[in-house]
């Protein structure tokens, strides 16, 4: 079945009703040459706000500056865009009460005039080619909410490079090539609720999810080659924490700990999800500091979310949006030295087996459930230095609940009774 043609829209400024034509007819265009369905919504958001843009749109900057308009939108109608003639107009003086000064123009030639408005207009196409190499804007997927704009900031520490792409080993495009894939960590705490979530993001953004466990962050995305099978990590990875969990990681520090273990691990957009309402928690305050802090201080991109819908929402909003950058700048990725690192290369340099002994790994494992610090984890791998060793040591009080949650308080003052229970739900509770 065809896709619907877009209806034409009013306009709420004439002069911008060239540009918005052209959007309409390239949009029309290209729907009759089966594109994907994110890019279709790209050009139909596009020439949404265009038509309701309340500044003239005189310019491709001008254009640039429209919320949904990237630098696939303007690759794809520069070629016809109206040419803008530069304001020659003299300057107007901003003291009340005086004229403005008159200044004497040279007098050119129409040859030189025509001259130096070509050069100019060259100069701007030039510019904003660039801009678009460096641009991190993307078209990103703002359906349901209006707060997406996640890949138009930078990163402190990127430099002038895009972001890291997958190898391009043919004239493929980057869907042609590639699939992307979203995973979840196996620790992420949905419950039972699990299998459904993947099941709602896939069914509601066609998108597909696997579950693994992840040697740091709770969300990556791949890109699987459809020929090789090998997977290779896309330059973006998500924390996501409940507003419960973060107030218990403030407490004890833990939240330091994990965002330093992100920002080791080779990746470049770190994303910190904070998910509920912090207000019944009476926390709000202490919340906004550690968002605040972990935004501008340590250049997290921050998410808030309301609650699980809500977040399987921004993991599908996110996968398109990812998915539309990868598309847009995958010609251009092909000229960056940056490669994305391999699954398992991924794993490698977050867990550098070669430094980190069994009980290293099995510390950094506990840290990772709430109210556990690196003093409890160092206490607790002194009494049992690996997984089995305390696994076998709940196991001779099977039957004795009370007991169990209580052993690893009871044998070390280090381990408060919130730490020992959550302990042992995590490693007996779950099999």
């Amino acid at each position: 079945m065809a896709p619907a043609m877009p209806k034409q829209r009013a306009v709420h400024l004439p002069d911008n009703e060239e540009v918005a034509r052209l959007l309409l007819e390239k949009h029309r265009s290209m729907l009759e040459k089966d594109i994907p369905d994110n890019l279709s919504l790209t050009l139909s958001n596009a020439y949404r706000n265009v038509c309701a843009a309340k500044e003239p749109i005189r310019t491709l900057k001008d254009l640039l500056k429209i919320k949904g308009v990237g630098p696939w939108v303007i690759r794809l109608i520069k070629e016809s865009f109206p040419a803008s003639s530069p304001d020659l107009s003299p300057p107007k003086c901003k003291e009340k009460g005086k004229k403005g000064k008159k200044i004497k123009r040279p007098e050119h030639s129409p040859e030189l005039v025509c001259s130096n408005s070509a050069s100019m207009a060259s100069q701007e196409l030039i510019q904003l080619t660039s801009q678009e190499q460096l641009s991190y804007s993307s078209e990103v997927q703002t359906t349901g909410s209006a707060e997406f704009t996640m890949l138009d900031k930078d990163t402190g520490g990127m430099g002038n490079s895009i972001l890291a792409m997958p190898p391009r080993l043919s004239n493929e495009k980057f869907l042609e090539a590639y699939e992307v894939v979203l995973i979840l960590d196996d620790r992420e705490i949905f419950g039972s609720r699990g299998k459904r979530v993947v099941g709602n993001i896939h069914s509601k953004f066609h998108v597909p999810v696997e579950i693994k466990r992840l040697p740091v962050g709770d969300g990556i995305w791949i890109a699987r080659h459809r020929r090789s099978h090998t997977e290779y990590v896309l330059d973006f990875i998500v924390e996501r924490k409940s507003v419960t969990d973060l107030v218990s990681s403030i407490r004890d520090s833990r939240y330091k700990d994990q965002k330093l273990r992100l920002k080791k691990c080779g990746l470049r957009k770190l994303i910190y999800l904070v998910e509920g309402d912090p207000n019944p928690l009476g926390a709000s305050e202490s919340i906004k500091t550690a968002c605040f802090t972990t935004e501008i201080l340590e250049g997290f991109d921050v998410q808030r979310t309301t609650g699980y819908s809500d977040t399987e929402n921004t993991y599908g909003h996110l996968t398109l949006s990812i998915i539309d950058y990868y598309s847009t700048n995958f010609s251009i990725g092909a000229n960056t030295c940056r490669v994305c690192l391999t699954y398992d290369e991924f794993v490698k340099k977050c867990c550098d087996p070669k430094k980190l002994t069994v009980s290293d790994i099995f510390a950094l494992q506990l840290m990772q459930v709430p109210q556990v610090t690196e003093e409890t984890a160092v206490a607790v791998i002194e009494l049992y230095p690996t997984l089995v060793s305390l696994a076998r040591a709940y196991s001779m009080l099977d039957g004795d609940t009370p007991a169990q949650e209580k052993m690893l308080n009871m044998k070390s003052k280090m381990v408060n009774a919130g730490a020992s229970r959550n302990i042992f739900k995590l490693v007996w509770g779950e099999g």
